[in-house]
């Protein structure tokens, strides 16, 4: 009698918790089946995402300088500065709009996507910006990002030094959108800083939620 009671209780105990950890689960991920990619980006605080990624990419490290201004590694005799892009006199930086890196094209949402890189890095930074257009100076295929060098003389100009650009792509995957920015010499290819961003949806009892990573 004992037994067949331990065991009924056992079993019982095992449905219950069973219930819950399906419970929980569904509640945490909870698939945005019905909502599209523009309807996800309405529920998101996309301002104070953008104005966080171009902190990131309008920072770098601070350096020791002399008190004749020339910078050194000694910093127990020297103050320390933040020097920024921003110090040069009329810099100017390339943005292009976001593309989507299975279409390989801005859509509607890249366009957004690099108003708003645009008007953070501008906010901000406080940095020139010089609008470009991503098919005419980067090339984006299965193969990666490739910046198009032999086309660098079209983008530069007298009135700004323009060596650095902002190259935004996007993924999106049903319940997760990842953001992609890097800045990148024109001139060399290389990419000084990237900054990623995943946003996870949850879409559990008809309403939007999400996490920014």
């Amino acid at each position: 009698m004992n037994i067949n009671f331990s065991a009924i209780t056992s079993t019982l105990l095992v449905i219950i918790l069973s219930g819950c950890a399906a419970q929980n689960t569904a509640t945490r991920f909870s698939a945005c089946y019905g909502k599209t990619f523009n309807q996800l980006l309405e529920s998101t605080e996309l301002k104070p995402l953008f104005n966080d990624i171009a902190r990131e990419l309008c920072t770098v490290p601070c350096v020791a300088e002399s008190e004749a201004g020339a910078a050194t590694a000694d910093k127990s005799e020297k103050s320390l500065k933040c020097f920024t892009v921003n110090d040069k006199e009329n810099y100017s930086i390339l943005v292009t709009d976001f593309v989507d890196i299975q279409s390989f094209s801005p859509a509607s949402q890249g366009l957004l996507m690099g108003e708003l890189m645009r008007g953070s890095l501008s906010s901000v930074c406080s940095t020139k910006i010089t609008q470009v257009e991503f098919a005419k100076f980067f090339n984006l295929n299965e193969k990666g990002l490739v910046v198009l060098s032999r086309k660098v003389s079209e983008i530069k100009k007298d009135d700004y030094d323009q060596t650095e650009a902002v190259v935004g792509t996007y993924s999106y995957l049903n319940n997760k959108i990842v953001l992609f920015a890097r800045k990148i010499n024109v001139v060399s290819g290389k990419i000084s800083r990237m900054v990623t961003r995943e946003i996870d949806y949850n879409c559990a009892g008809g309403s939007v939620s999400y996490i920014v990573k």
